[in-house]
């Protein structure tokens, strides 16, 4: 009973010998091998080594992929491998191993599953990423718009428009790069462009309150127009298309016009509207045309004045009718601007007409300046520029009372001389002419003097038909031909003057103002041009003063 018993108590210490063997042989096993039922992150890593678990992690980690979804919904993705992503071993899978006893290895069979969580190291080629980046669909030029700020516009009828802005598609690079590198670090597998405001956006938008307040200025300045008064019954528009064309704003966001426009618009007005300095076809008295230049009488825009004044007008952001600035005007506006009051002179007839408001007041002979000597007188449209009765004619060596004198043009002018010829018309003029004057009789003188105002157009032209009228005397209509020593005597009696003496070729009369209506020599405008000294500088007399009659 007793060996029985021994016998049985062996086997059994053998049998629990065994046993424990075999339990430590088999947590031996786990001194270098996971658990059952451990996971790392997820993985299951029962029964690996630390070096198999952590090459399970390494390819879970290394198939990392970012997906890119952009604005338009579109999704693209950066593989891992593109990047060179690669796992690196902080240690943790070790000391996971380490807490391990594995003595306890059978209870941990039966105790459910051990759940480690570990931060993954990995590294990644910066330049490999930047790569992958610009070799995306959404960056390459042909798939992107770039945004576009709204703007104004001009449009078809001249006002100003808002253009709306454009949104585009266009990634700010650096922005990009920068969400995909904090996106890798945080492990993201997604990442949306737009709401991680990767995308460049325009800068002014159409509902901005700067640019719509710049339309409205804009479109104020953009509806004027000028509507000028050319005289008589012209106008010119400047139109709105016209003048919105010049209009922009400056660094302050302030209207300003193009003054160099404005000029040239301002030039282009006078080069088609002035007629000083043109040939104007004139219908002389017998029905001939010819063309005289306009000297002193016509329209003359002030060109620098009247730029000035239709900037200013511009500015002041209002439409407006004006009138230009002119140097010099006339009585209207058409074919010659001379109207129906003016004074016709024919050099070659040696003959004067005065019409007022169309009807014939004066038609006479008269004696003009002496050709043989180069003293003729001026050929152009020319004006009335004054009138003074009781003047005094003074040469060198005489001097000549006249009782009406109408200068035109300097020193020329319409006065009587009766005083000193007797005989008109004819030749007289080619070889005893005045010095530029027009000598005409006096009770001719004396009806224009007293119906002609100052301003009337003087037309004076040689024309090219002689139709023959020959000379009046003031004693008897039409007279016999003057001798030149005929002519010449009737001066001397009548100035005192020795005939012999007389030099031709002297600068000419001079008139000694004694007090009247109006100055010699000048404008319509009131103009001290024309009017030459005895150094044949321009002057404009006063009473007493001295003017040379060419």
């Amino acid at each position: 009973m007793k060996k029985s018993t021994g016998i049985i108590l062996t086997v059994v210490v053998l049998l629990f010998l065994a046993a424990g063997g075999i339990y430590i042989g088999i947590g031996m096993h786990y001194v270098d091998h996971f658990f059952e039922h451990t996971y790392i992150n997820g993985l299951d890593v029962s029964d690996l080594t630390v070096e198999a678990a952590e090459s399970m992690i390494a390819g879970e980690v290394e198939d990392y992929e970012m997906t890119l979804l952009t604005k338009e919904g579109k999704q693209e993705t950066i593989q891992g491998s593109a990047i060179g992503y690669k796992y690196v071993s902080g240690g943790e899978a070790k000391e996971y191993m380490n807490r391990q006893n594995f003595f306890l290895w059978l209870p941990a069979l039966f105790q459910g599953d051990t759940q480690y969580t570990m931060e993954t190291s990995f590294t990644y080629d910066e330049t490999l990423l930047e790569q992958a980046a610009d070799s995306l669909s959404c960056m390459q030029a042909d798939q992107v718009t770039a945004p576009k700020d709204a703007y104004l516009t001009r449009q078809e009828d001249g006002s100003y428009g808002i253009v709306p802005e454009v949104e585009g598609n266009q990634l700010n690079r650096d922005k990009l790069m920068d969400t995909l590198k904090s996106a890798i670090d945080q492990n993201q597998e997604s990442v949306d462009l737009e709401e991680s405001g990767c995308y460049l956006k325009p800068s002014v938008y159409s509902d901005d309150g700067a640019l719509r307040a710049e339309a409205a200025v804009m479109n104020q300045y953009s509806n004027i127009t000028v509507t000028y008064l050319m005289g008589g019954d012209v106008t010119v528009t400047l139109d709105k298309e016209t003048t919105s064309g010049w209009l922009s704003l400056d660094e302050n966001k302030q209207p300003v016009f193009d003054r160099e426009a404005v000029a040239a618009w301002v030039n282009q007005l006078a080069d088609t509207y002035d007629t000083i300095g043109t040939q104007e076809p004139f219908v002389t008295s017998n029905g001939e045309t010819v063309y005289v230049e306009a000297v002193t009488y016509g329209w003359q825009m002030d060109r620098e004045s009247e730029t000035e004044a239709l900037f200013q007008l511009l500015m002041a952001g209002e439409s407006a009718e004006r009138s230009p600035v002119y140097l010099e005007g006339a009585a209207t506006r058409g074919e010659n601007d001379i109207g129906n009051t003016y004074v016709e002179i024919d050099y070659t007839n040696q003959r004067m007409w005065y019409y007022k408001d169309g009807s014939l007041l004066v038609e006479t002979s008269v004696v003009t300046g002496n050709t043989s000597a180069g003293m003729g007188s001026p050929e152009g449209i020319f004006c009335i520029v004054g009138k003074e009765e009781d003047a005094i004619l003074t040469g060198e060596d005489y001097k000549t009372p006249v009782d009406y004198w109408m200068p035109f043009y300097g020193g020329v002018g319409i006065h009587d001389a009766d005083s000193w010829r007797s005989v008109y018309g004819g030749t007289i003029y080619q070889y005893g002419g005045s010095h530029g004057c027009i000598n005409t009789p006096s009770a001719q003188a004396a009806v224009i003097y007293e119906n002609i105002d100052i301003g009337t157009p003087v037309i004076c032209y040689s024309s090219g038909i002689n139709y023959g009228y020959g000379e009046y005397s003031i004693y008897g209509g039409g007279g016999q031909p003057q001798t030149e020593n005929q002519v010449q005597s009737e001066t001397q009696a009548q100035t005192g003057a020795p005939s012999e003496n007389q030099d031709q070729n002297s600068q000419g009369d001079i008139v000694i103002l004694q007090g009247g209506e109006g100055g010699s020599g000048a404008s319509s405008s009131d103009s001290q041009e024309g009017v030459q000294d005895a150094g044949g500088q321009s002057v404009l007399g006063e009473e007493g003063q001295v003017f040379i009659i060419e």
